[in-house]
């Protein structure tokens, strides 16, 4: 449980990016991640938008003392369809290097909303709960965060529960708890300004190992997330997110955007004023 909620909060960033325009826009985000104060990941993402449909791809590797006890890497990536306002991914997965060892997923969607899995290599079954067939409004991870996202730009707010289907796992993200918050720049993030934070935890249905610890290494099951916008014509993205673990607070932090759209090129920070 602990990697799956450490990987959700790292998964969160493939979707950090929306679209508010019916143009074709790409984007690129970087974070870092801190756990127990060393900076041990670094992510960047790459970002399709237009009218029509999305497509994401996100690289991350470990940094530093980290990159040396773990050694973890993965690529990601999701592709979908806007339909009537609503998230309709076609295609997800991911590939994944942990201390050595490869796994990869696939889902690939039919017009029924029910995707089709294969695994490299493949799990044992019983090692796991049993699942049934997703029900229709269960996304892929990275689509369920990209409807969420899109969801409190347009209504201003951060409350909302997604479920989630990943190949193995059938799960709900709750988010709750709002609160209108003023962050700061400091030495990890250029970003500061008015948020909305909420706290998230997952809640399990089926598909999660039979026997293992609640919440391994994560002090409560929970997380908190603070959205904001960095453009003026994009949605809410992440800015910060959080957590308490066994192995000290894991913190998430923006340090730059950058977005084009239509041949124009904006940067967070911008830095060209400084420059002059």
């Amino acid at each position: 449980m602990r990697l799956i909620l450490i990987g959700f909060h790292l998964y969160f960033l493939i979707v950090s990016v929306a679209f508010s325009a019916p143009h074709s826009r790409l984007q690129t985000v970087d974070y870092a991640v801190y756990i127990g104060g060393l900076h041990a990941v670094n992510i960047n993402l790459n970002i399709s938008l237009n009218k029509n449909n999305y497509d994401i791809r996100l690289a991350l590797n470990t940094e530093g003392l980290a990159d040396k006890l773990f050694k973890w890497s993965m690529i990601a990536f999701s592709n979908g369809d806007f339909k009537q306002g609503a998230i309709m991914p076609r295609k997800a997965g991911r590939t994944s290097i942990w201390r050595g060892k490869k796994r990869s997923v696939w889902l690939t969607y039919a017009e029924n909303g029910f995707p089709n899995v294969s695994f490299d290599p493949k799990p044992n079954p019983g090692n796991f709960d049993r699942i049934q067939p997703p029900i229709l409004t269960a996304r892929d991870l990275a689509g369920a965060i990209f409807s969420y996202l899109t969801f409190a730009g347009n209504k201003d707010t951060c409350v909302r529960s997604e479920t989630i289907y990943d190949g193995k796992r059938y799960y709900k993200l709750l988010f709750e708890n709002q609160a209108s918050v003023i962050l700061k720049r400091n030495q990890y993030s250029p970003f500061g300004g008015p948020t909305l934070r909420c706290q998230f935890k997952l809640k399990k249905i089926a598909g999660f190992r039979q026997k293992s610890q609640r919440y391994t290494g994560v002090a409560d099951g929970s997380a908190r997330v603070w959205l904001a916008r960095i453009f003026s014509n994009a949605t809410v993205v992440p800015v910060r997110i959080e957590m308490d673990t066994t192995f000290g607070g894991l913190f998430i932090h923006l340090i730059s955007a950058k977005q084009t759209n239509n041949g124009k090129t904006n940067k967070f920070p911008d830095i060209s004023n400084k420059l002059k």
